[in-house]
């Protein structure tokens, strides 16, 4: 079957990601999210096709397909879509498409190339379910009188993107310092994104994005706070101890925690230099200093989290600003395990 392809102004938050990301850094230069900066995303082709193969790995699936083209010979197709975990929130199994099976694709294609080459919309089984990308809602009602346990990062209303916090997006208002601004010029997607390199972003990638959860941990003398994404875990003293001043500099920094009645003051410093921490192309430097503020709300049922970032090599002012996470203790926590040999596809062939 011949695929269809048309345009739509229907709204759907996948297709606004680049114009509202330009639209926020439209004093630096465009952004984009993964591999994705190729995707023409005002425009979705959809067609009925065999799955070739399905590869369940990480930082994202793929999913090859034979589309059977005019002269009745098979087309190979590349399907991209979120990562493992992002999909099983969404609903996906690792065995939601077998080889062989026949299902219907909308998918935005790659613009600017010669390759068959689109990111998944949404996809149809021959028994009718619909998969995409998107995170199913809690339905728990439980409460919890601790900041301990599994939390997801809540996608405000009033967020500009489906797949970036309103808190981010405020963060990419921050005005930059000559250096930031040029980091962001001189960035090289398909050479120094670090998702090609399984490496991952930084701490306020993490606990902004909503598509990946949160577990917290408490102890009497440390709080362990992991991500999902990329596998990140912190260890937090709270037993009195400083920041080393020699320690090995790392991609999440080093941390240090104490009590201020409930709520958790975390202090991290220390971080490695990053060449895209945010994703956006800007850079990060050594200097680079985070607060934050976990606090349980009184419904018990979700935490106001507060942030402060400096990094005076490349942002001009302090950033502040505050997430809310929500208490899920009904979702399940997932490994990340970046593949290499996957990661290398963010990167367009030479």
């Amino acid at each position: 079957m011949a695929r269809q392809e048309f345009s739509t102004s229907e709204p759907r938050p996948a297709s606004s990601v680049v114009v509202a990301v330009a639209l926020l850094l439209a004093s630096a230069t465009a952004a984009a999210h993964h591999s994705y900066i190729r995707i023409d995303r005002d425009t979705i082709i959809a067609f009925e096709a065999t799955v070739l193969d399905f590869q369940w790995r990480n930082p994202h699936i793929y999913i090859l397909i034979g589309v059977e083209g005019e002269d009745g010979q098979q087309i190979e197709w590349q399907i991209e879509s979120g990562s493992t975990p992002i999909l099983a929130h969404s609903g996906w199994r690792a065995d939601s498409l077998e080889i062989g099976d026949v299902i219907s694709v909308r998918a935005h294609p790659e613009r600017g190339t010669d390759r068959n080459y689109a990111l998944l919309e949404s996809l149809t089984t021959a028994e009718g379910q619909v998969l995409r990308q998107g995170i199913l809602p809690s339905q728990t009602t439980a409460t919890t009188t601790s900041i301990a346990g599994t939390w997801k990062s809540r996608l405000e209303d009033h967020a500009p993107i489906e797949v970036l916090s309103a808190l981010f997006a405020e963060f990419m208002d921050v005005p930059l310092t000559e250096n930031g601004r040029e980091s962001i010029a001189t960035y090289d997607h398909d050479r120094e994104n670090p998702n090609a390199v399984c490496y991952g972003y930084d701490l306020l990638a993490g606990l902004t994005s909503p598509h990946y959860m949160n577990q917290i941990e408490v102890h009497d003398d440390r709080v362990i706070i992991r991500d999902e994404w990329f596998d990140a875990e912190r260890v937090i003293y709270t037993d009195g101890r400083g920041i080393p001043a020699d320690a090995e500099r790392r991609r999440l920094g080093h941390s240090v925690g104490r009590w201020d009645g409930d709520t958790l003051v975390v202090e991290t410093e220390m971080f490695a230099e990053h060449r895209s921490p945010y994703g956006i192309g800007l850079a990060s430097g050594e200097r680079k200093r985070t607060v934050e503020r976990y606090t349980l709300n009184e419904d018990g049922r979700s935490l106001t989290l507060d942030v402060f970032l400096e990094d005076p090599e490349y942002l001009a002012e302090t950033f502040s600003g505050t997430l809310n996470w929500d208490y899920v203790p009904d979702f399940d926590f997932f490994r990340y395990d970046c593949d290499p040999d996957v990661a290398t596809r963010f990167s367009y062939p030479e």
